[in-house]
């Protein structure tokens, strides 16, 4: 049993049969020495050689795994941007139909010289319903990407 180093993907395996491993991806009982303490992410390999980048390339597998976790999370944002950014939009609809009814009731009001008037011109405007579920999800679909 061996221990093997992939050359590719720096993947580590212990106590393994070598002959399940060819030496084209695999080095076999790779002399670690160098890299001890240090992440895979940091090592180079070079024939059958495992050595540790040097602090700048060290900096720069950082920098660019920082980068691409970035770039992850600004897509994500990006999604939730426009999630919140519809159902506001939702929200504002709704507000605004509801203004729209508040400022009719008034209207009414103002119009009104008797009791009687003032009940059929009220009875005139349209009642808002109750929003389902359902409205709600066909209203932030239909508001996604505007």
């Amino acid at each position: 049993m061996a221990t093997v180093l992939n050359r590719t993907t720096k993947a580590l395996l212990v106590s393994v049969n070598t002959v399940d491993y060819p030496t084209i991806d695999w080095i076999i009982e790779p002399d670690l020495s160098a890299v001890a303490g240090f992440a895979s992410k940091y090592w180079t390999i070079t024939g059958d050689t495992v050595s540790l980048l040097d602090q700048a390339g060290r900096n720069a597998v950082d920098a660019a795994i920082l980068s691409a976790q970035r770039d992850a999370i600004a897509a994500a944002m990006n999604a939730t941007e426009d999630y919140a950014r519809a159902f506001a939009l939702v929200v504002l609809d709704e507000i605004n139909l509801h203004a729209t009814r508040i400022t009719a009731i008034l209207d009414a009001v103002d119009g009104a010289n008797s009791l009687a008037t003032l009940k059929t011109a009220v009875a005139a405007i349209a009642d808002v319903p109750q929003r389902t579920i359902d409205q709600l999800k066909t209203a932030l679909r239909n508001k996604l990407g505007s």
